[in-house]
This record gives C-alpha cells, sequence and structure tokens, in this order.
C-alpha cells in the first residue's frame, strides 16, 4: 500500500514539475510572433475585419498569464485602418483564476485611436461584407455549447472576484464622422487612471478628454472623477463625490461642474443620489460656444446660475424629491416629479421669492414699429397694428404643444410686462396642447383672480382667453407701470372676459375681443378739469371772460361705471356714468388698443343750481341744470387732449335756446292766464 501512495506522489509531483518547467520553457520556446498571419486569418474568419500586428508580441503563462501588443491595426470597409492602438499590455494571475478571481497587474492602454466613418447608405467603415465562415461559425457555436451544458452540469456559479492593480489608459481618439449629413465629432486628448480595483471596495478614479463636434462648431474640454465601487454578486454600484465637468475650449472658458452621488441597484432597478450643478455663468457660457441670445432688460439677466436636487428612479418614473434653484437673484425651492417616464408627465410644487420676468424679455424700445406679421389667419379687413420688423414670437407654440404638466407656484412676488403681483399663487396645468393658467395675487392694494387659456393645437394661430376679476385695483399706483391709467385715479372694481389669437403681440392685440365691465369709486380724473370746460362753455354763451385763475388739474368724482365692448383690438363705450362733485358726467366713445388712442366724448351736467365754485362769469340758474355740457376727449392713450366737443355744443345752444323760449312763454302765462287753463298751458310745455 505505501508503495502505491508513493507512486501517485511521486506522479503528481512529477506533473506539477513538469507543469511549471512549462511554463517556464513554453514562452521561450514557442514565439507568438510566428503566428502572426493565423491570428489574422482567426480574427478575419469571426468578423470579417483584417487585423495587423505590426509591433511585437509579448507573452507569458507562469505565475501570470500576459499578452503585450504594440502597433495593431484593423480595417474594415474602408481603406484606411478605423482603429489603432499603440501598446496594450495585460497580465491576470494563472492559479486564481480557478477559483473564479481576476488578479491582474496594472492594465495599460496606449494610443488608441477609432476613426469611425459612416458613408452616404449608412455604413460603417467598421462593417465588412465578409460574413463569419461556417467552420469558424460551428466552432464558436460548439464551443458555446460546451461551455453553457459544463456550466449547467455546475451548478451555480461563484461570484466573480476582481482584484486589479489598477488601469492606466492614455493618447486615446475617437474621430466619427457621418457623410450623409456631413457632421463629426471627435474625442480626443483622452485619458484614464484609477486606483486598485477590487469588489465591494471603493477605489479612486479620473476620466479627462477633449471633445468636439462641426455643426455647431463646439469645443469643450471635460472630466469625470470621483469614488466608485461595486458589488458584483448583488448587482450594486455607487459613486461618491462625482465631478463631472465641461468648460468650452477656449481661455478662461467658463465651467459647469456637476457633483454629487448616485448609487445604483439593478434588480429591482433602483438608482438614488444628489445632483448638484455649482453656480456658473450661462450667459457668458453661451456667448463662448457663439450663441446668441436676444437683449435682455437686465443687462445681468441670466449671469448666476445654480440647483441642488436629491433624485429617486425606478426607470418608470423620477422624482427630484428636493429640489432648489437660483438664478440670478431668485430663489425657488420644491419638488418636481416625472410621473410616467415613457409620456413625459410632469408635476411640481415649489415656492419661491421674487421672480422678474421683465429681467429676461427685450428692453422697451421707443422706435416706430415698421413691419407686421402676415398670416392666413388674418382677415385683409381687419386693422393692423404696427410691429418692429424683429418682433419675435411672444407664444413659444412648439415648446408648449408637448407639455404634460400639472403643478404649483407661490412666490412673493412676480413681476411680468411691468405688473407686479404680490404673494401670487399659480396653479398650472398642461395637456395635449391646452395649457391653463389661474392666478390670484394681491395686485396694487387689490386682489386679482386671473384664469388664462391657451390652445396651440393649431401651428402658427394659438388661441388665447381670459376671465379676470379685479377687486378694490388703486389706479393710481397701477398707472405706474400702465400709464394709459394715468388719466384716472380711484379704487377699481372690473370684470373682464376677452379672447385672442396669434403669434405676436401686435397680432394678439388686433385679434382681441370680448367684454370689460368697471366701476371705480371716489376716484379723480387727472390732467382735465371738466369744471372749468363746463364753465367756460357758459362764459361762451354769455361773452364773459372767467374770473378764477386756480382750477387745478383734476376732476373728484364719487363713483364712475361703465363697460366695454371690444372688437378686433377696438374698445367702444355708450354707457359711461359718474356722479363728480358738482356735475353729472355721461359718456361714450373708443379706445383703440392697436394704435394706443382714444377718442371719448363727455356730456356735463351741472347738479347744482350755479356752476361750480361760482365763477361770476358761468354763474346759471335751475333752468340750466338739465342742459348737457359737451367734452371730447382724443389723443393719445395715457395723454389725451381734452376740451369743448365743438361739433356737440351746437345742439346744447340750440337746447338752450329751446329753455330760453318755454322760459319766457311760462313768464307770460303766469302774468296774463289766470284760473285752470294755466296749468293746463303749462302742461304743454313740460
Amino acid at each position: 500500500m505505501n508503495r502505491i501512495i508513493k507512486f501517485f506522489v511521486f506522479v503528481v509531483a512529477g506533473l506539477a514539475l513538469i507543469a511549471i518547467i512549462a511554463a517556464l520553457v513554453l514562452p521561450r520556446v514557442l514565439d507568438p510572433n510566428n503566428y502572426r498571419d493565423e491570428i489574422s486569418q482567426l480574427v478575419y474568419d469571426n468578423t470579417g475585419l483584417t487585423l495587423t500586428i505590426d509591433g511585437p508580441i509579448g507573452w507569458s503563462v507562469f505565475p501570470w498569464l500576459g499578452l503585450s501588443l504594440q502597433d495593431v491595426n484593423v480595417k474594415g470597409s474602408g481603406e484606411n485602418p478605423f482603429a489603432e492602438l499603440g501598446k496594450a499590455e495585460v497580465s491576470v494571475k494563472l492559479l486564481p483564476l480557478l477559483s473564479q478571481t481576476v488578479e491582474m497587474q496594472t492594465a495599460t492602454l496606449i494610443g488608441l485611436k477609432l476613426n469611425l466613418i459612416k458613408d452616404k447608405n449608412g455604413n460603417g467603415n467598421w462593417e465588412s461584407g465578409q460574413k463569419p465562415s461556417n467552420a469558424s461559425a460551428s466552432k464558436s457555436t460548439g464551443s458555446t455549447t460546451d461551455t453553457s451544458t459544463s456550466s449547467d452540469q455546475s451548478g451555480e456559479q461563484q461570484p466573480l472576484q476582481i482584484n486589479i492593480a489598477n488601469v492606466i489608459a492614455d493618447d486615446l481618439i475617437v474621430h466619427y464622422q457621418d457623410l450623409a449629413t456631413g457632421k463629426s465629432y471627435t474625442v480626443d486628448q483622452a485619458s484614464l487612471k484609477t486606483g486598485a480595483i477590487r469588489n465591494q471596495e471603493p477605489f479612486d478614479f479620473d476620466l479627462q478628454a477633449r471633445i468636439s463636434s462641426n455643426e455647431p462648431a463646439l469645443a469643450f474640454q471635460t472630466g469625470l472623477s470621483g469614488n466608485l465601487s461595486f458589488d458584483l454578486q448583488n448587482g450594486r454600484y455607487s459613486l461618491k463625490n462625482y465631478k463631472l465637468s465641461a468648460r468650452p475650449d477656449i481661455t478662461q472658458g467658463e465651467s459647469v461642474n456637476l457633483v454629487g452621488n448616485v448609487n445604483y441597484q439593478q434588480e429591482p432597478m433602483q438608482i438614488n443620489g444628489t445632483m448638484d450643478v455649482t453656480e456658473f455663468n450661462p450667459a457668458r457660457l453661451l456667448s463662448q460656444i457663439k450663441v446668441s441670445l436676444p437683449p435682455m432688460a437686465d443687462p445681468d439677466a441670466l449671469s448666476k446660475l445654480s440647483f441642488k436636487s436629491q433624485f429617486t428612479t425606478d426607470g418608470k418614473r423620477f422624482d427630484a424629491n428636493t429640489l432648489k434653484l437660483s438664478l440670478d437673484s431668485f430663489i425657488m425651492d420644491g419638488n418636481f416629479k416625472v410621473t410616467d417616464l415613457e409620456t413625459q408627465a410632469m408635476t411640481f410644487q415649489f415656492a419661491g421669492n421674487d421672480l422678474n420676468l421683465d429681467n429676461y424679455l427685450p428692453p422697451a424700445s421707443n422706435g416706430a414699429n415698421s413691419g407686421k406679421e402676415t398670416s392666413s389667419t388674418e382677415s385683409s379687413g381687419k386693422q393692423t397694428a404696427p410691429a418692429t420688423t424683429s418682433e419675435a414670437p411672444l407664444i413659444p407654440e412648439d415648446a408648449l404643444r408637448p407639455l404634460d404638466i400639472k403643478g404649483s407656484l407661490k412666490l412673493n412676488s412676480m413681476t411680468v410686462a411691468k405688473l407686479k403681483f404680490e404673494k401670487p399663487s399659480v396653479q398650472l396645468s398642461a395637456a395635449k396642447g391646452r395649457q391653463e393658467v389661474k392666478i390670484n395675487s394681491v395686485f396694487y392694494k387689490g386682489v386679482i383672480d386671473l384664469d388664462t387659456k391657451l390652445d396651440v393645437r393649431q401651428k402658427g394661430n394659438p388661441k388665447v382667453s381670459t376671465v379676470a376679476g379685479l377687486k378694490g385695483i388703486d389706479l393710481q399706483t397701477l398707472a405706474e407701470p400702465v400709464p394709459a391709467l394715468a388719466s384716472v385715479q380711484g379704487n377699481l372694481n372690473a370684470d373682464v372676459n376677452v379672447t385672442t389669437h396669434g403669434l405676436l403681440q401686435s397680432t394678439l392685440t388686433r385679434n382681441l375681443n370680448g367684454k370689460a365691465g368697471f366701476g371705480i369709486a371716489n376716484g379723480a380724473f387727472t390732467g382735465a378739469n371738466f369744471d372749468k370746460l363746463v364753465c367756460e362753455g357758459i362764459a361762451q354763451i354769455r361773452n364773459k371772460d372767467l374770473q378764477k385763475k386756480d382750477w387745478g388739474q383734476s376732476t373728484e368724482f364719487k363713483n364712475l361705471s361703465g363697460s366695454f365692448d371690444i372688437r378686433n383690438g377696438v374698445a367702444s363705450n355708450n354707457n359711461l356714468t359718474a356722479a363728480l362733485a358738482n356735475l353729472n358726467l355721461k359718456g361714450d366713445g373708443t379706445v383703440n388698443l392697436i394704435q394706443q388712442t382714444m377718442d371719448y366724448h363727455i356730456g356735463l351736467n351741472i347738479s347744482g343750481d350755479t356752476a361750480p365754485d361760482s365763477d361770476p362769469a358761468c354763474q346759471v340758474n335751475e333752468d340750466y341744470v338739465e342742459v348737457t355740457w359737451p367734452v371730447r376727449c382724443r389723443g393719445e392713450l395715457g395723454k389725451p387732449d381734452c376740451g369743448l366737443d365743438t361739433e356737440r355744443l351746437a345742439d346744447t345752444i340750440a337746447g338752450l335756446a329751446r329753455q330760453e323760449v318755454k322760459h319766457r312763454i311760462e313768464k307770460e302765462i303766469e302774468k296774463n292766464v289766470d284760473g285752470p287753463l294755466k296749468d293746463v298751458l303749462k302742461g304743454f310745455l313740460k
């Protein structure tokens, strides 16, 4: 028995000795450089690609299974190689492979160049018309079958263990060109360096590259670094303290840095982490990459942008549970969710401080408008509003049409079109080309409720409808951003229901239709003293001069109300009424919102037995209480020119004449007629 055991010991020892001698001798006896042609043929048979190895091939077997290559070229369907490799070295420890452990020395890859070209027919030079040979395919299939069979027989495989000293890749270049479109992209100056790579142990990495394109002509220096760890057995990966940076490839290029942490679980899929963009200057960045921004009212607009977020996704939805956005002086935080990544349905809830949208709109122009929008939806009979040749679409219909959004926004204040909304609450919904915005806000010492609906389903002709209610709005304060209201002061209550359609502001004004009703309490007309105008009219009839000099520039009233019919940008009114301190007022006329002009007739009745302030030149008695004294205001909105209405003054004079005749007849009756006949005759004069 001992002899048998000794025999087997000697056999095993001999085999081990032979294996060690073979591992040491084979690399010196068998030269892989002698098999270049066989290697090239094997690659061609399986891929149809032509492999050429111009440099030396080095190899080792024990204790490291190593391979080194230099000056490798790969040619596909093109004339020139689409892939070139300067140098590659990899060494794997042999014995640990038997226990599913990859123990590797430094893996080196130097001078890899890929020149990928897609022709006008969509074929890439990395493709080849040569199909793998049947023999090669059958061998490959058989090998795969055998492997899977042995794998099945061996049962569940042990998790792969990785131990790599580090990875170094340098001088990497990838160039892609599409001859059909003329576009090309290049990645060069690329390098990758890592620390020791082991399962479930974090390691540092640093990837740097330059990325450029010809359409548009851009070039960026980019980098990605961080600390990565992985658990292959459980399919979990973690990226800590990552930094993704990009900046234009110019001197002092504006850098955009994305930093944070990411955790990834393979089954079931789950990704969560943080994603923060550190502050940068978007206006400068866009300028450096030759993107021209339209003129903006604030020269410092878009000079600061940053945001912070926490997010999670399972591949079906995306939740930004915490999001904070800073744009210039505006700060907003809340949450944002994509409830369905396939349909891009979104919801959000945000709160912010002061947002001034006017800062990002074109500055106000004092020049006259010279152009106009042409559209198949316009009627040739409608008035046309002048517009600058540079007038841009006010409604971004292409961006709005696909939106599927529901959300809310609360701000400390919001300024748009010079109108300031304090503590506004905004409700927004958008789906299938229809959008709705509801705003409730403190508005110039009053309250406004606004509901605007936008329909962009018809390309080139978006439709807008607005229903608004205003309560207690202080017109004097509101006149600062809306000078057209400077001629009236007081507290406004109003209801508005209007519709319009078009892309440009001029077209939207021209197509404006609807109704507006209003009432103003305890107010005044500024810039016109109607008491003086009436007194001037009376004095003119009496051929007397006014003695009073200080009349003031306004006319106070207790109540002013009326309604407007708006047709194609022109508002008409025929029921304006007002109770002034000494007069009653009635008015009718038009306000042309297109031309920003007005033409309005005002009739004034003296409410007492004397003219206001009792100027001797215009004193009247009770016989003239019902006489209407006409005034006309016309000209530019906000700067109307008001004076006596000479066209209607003739009617007033005729009325006065009739009143005088009546008065004289009544006196004659009173003097010469007695008894019941007197009352009968007076009745005919009423």
